[in-house]
């Protein structure tokens, strides 16, 4: 992965194959659920993906947002928007890779693409991102406890 502001510390975290093999596919499964969750509204399953101090950080936001049901809320109200307009969005992760930041077990950066469908039909990429996420372990359950997503083009 290249690097950039998410991702600068990149590096092989898990130095033993089968242990980079396994952690990915739970990362796979971890995005596959969350995103799932997020689109199509079920907002308490995806509110159950991050820790309930987690932090989202997103560039350009006047503000980080702190805690799962602020997060939560966040992706609610956006949901609620697109609904009035009969816009259907879609969220795309991508090119998952272990990055190595201190004092965190696991931590991923990867790309996400984000779709809009019209209810004419018409899809249209509306937003390239980056993303780091820190994960927490709860109980044998991943929890996002630090995520950070920049857009292309931008920095911050």
């Amino acid at each position: 992965m290249p690097r950039d502001t998410a991702t600068d510390t990149h590096t092989d975290t898990h130095t033993d194959v089968g242990t980079q093999a396994v952690v990915l596919i739970r990362l796979q499964q971890f995005y596959a659920a969350q995103v799932h969750a997020l689109n199509d509204g079920d907002h308490v399953t995806y509110r159950g993906t991050f820790t309930t101090d987690a932090e989202f950080v997103l560039g350009g936001a006047p503000a980080p947002l702190h805690g799962a049901e602020a997060i939560t809320e966040h992706s609610r109200s956006l949901a609620s928007r697109r609904s009035e307009s009969g816009d259907v969005q879609r969220h795309h992760v991508t090119m998952t890779g272990l990055v190595n930041r201190p004092g965190t077990a696991i931590a991923a950066g990867s790309r996400t693409l984000i779709t809009t469908t019209t209810p004419h039909g018409a899809t249209v990429v509306t937003a390239s991102t980056t993303c780091l996420d820190e994960f927490a372990v709860e109980g044998g359950v991943l929890r996002i406890r630090r995520r950070v997503v920049v857009r292309d083009g931008a920095r911050g």
